[in-house]
């Protein structure tokens, strides 16, 4: 598990032998993050300065650069292709998936995120007995999910998880932007990994909006969404302002450090991700949905 470097105040950023340097601009303190211990540096200030060497040693470490626009939510993500000698050949095979292969591997998506909306609901809310409606939903859900449980379950869930009065959009008000950001740093690092394995983000097994440049982050990212829709839950639980300051942000970034299982096997969310876009290469590679990694809940939750 490695380091996301936030930068919120004016820094300059800039590189010494094997580490990034954070010259702080105001009070001249200065901070140093070996290259092989970063994940992202996620730019949340806009008076703060870049070289260009730090972003060729980005591209060289496979380090993701982030960078939010002025409501702080991410709006750029800057990956690299370098090193990617079969892209064409993976991308041919991504394209050339059959609806049944896609279909399966929806079907597996949306079943687990189903049932980890229902652990959300059993270890968050403690609510046993609407844990195990939600739960039932995703037991039924056919390939493809051609009856759309996925919706009826999120209905049954988000009114029980912040009320019957919510509802899910892009809202300004304080759960929605809380959600809403999450997502954009979810989906941020599921991108990520899928450029680096050569795969077209913009090619999605089940959202193909032409408008949509993330289709296939899209896909990956609903099973990965309770997680960051628990964190949420906790933190506005604890937290008495109505708007999402900087400080909500930050603790958000942490839902990549929040914890979950995968194939048998406890990982970071960030380290999650990376199992699982591994193993969807594979279902490319093979046409098949056989060994698609998704994660779950960790038993009692977080």
């Amino acid at each position: 598990m490695r380091d996301i470097i936030y930068i919120e105040n004016k820094h300059f950023v800039g590189i010494t032998k094997d580490s990034f340097k954070l010259k702080n601009v105001v009070d001249e303190t200065e901070r140093y993050f070996p290259f092989d211990e970063v994940d992202y540096l996620i730019f949340d200030s806009h008076s703060s300065f870049i070289s260009e060497r730090v972003i060729t040693t980005c591209v060289e470490n496979n380090i993701g650069l982030i960078f939010c626009d002025k409501t702080h939510t991410p709006q750029l993500l800057m990956t690299s292709i370098y090193g990617q000698n079969e892209r064409f050949k993976r991308q041919s095979k991504q394209l050339a998936m059959s609806k049944k292969t896609k279909g399966r591997i929806w079907q597996k998506i949306i079943k687990t995120k189903i049932n980890n909306q229902a652990d959300c609901l059993k270890y968050i809310v403690k609510n046993d007995e609407v844990s195990d409606i939600v739960r039932s939903i995703g037991k039924t859900v056919t390939e493809g999910d051609k009856n759309n449980h996925e919706a009826y379950a999120a209905r049954v869930y988000f009114s029980n998880l912040f009320g019957k009065s919510f509802k899910r959009g892009r809202y300004d008000d304080i759960i929605n932007s809380s959600l809403n950001y999450g997502y954009a740093i979810l989906r941020s690092a599921i991108r990520k990994e899928l450029v680096i394995y050569g795969l077209e983000p913009s090619w999605g097994i089940h959202h193909v909006s032409t408008e949509n440049p993330f289709n296939l982050s899209d896909d990956i990212i609903e099973v990965y969404r309770p997680f960051l829709d628990a964190l949420v839950v906790e933190l506005l639980n604890n937290n008495e302002s109505e708007e999402l300051d900087i400080e909500l942000k930050k603790e958000i970034i942490k839902v990549l450090f929040e914890k979950c299982v995968v194939d048998n096997k406890v990982y970071s969310l960030l380290d999650a991700i990376k199992v699982t876009i591994k193993s969807f290469v594979s279902c490319v590679d093979k046409n098949s949905a056989t060994g698609l990694k998704l994660p779950t809940f960790i038993e009692e939750g977080r």
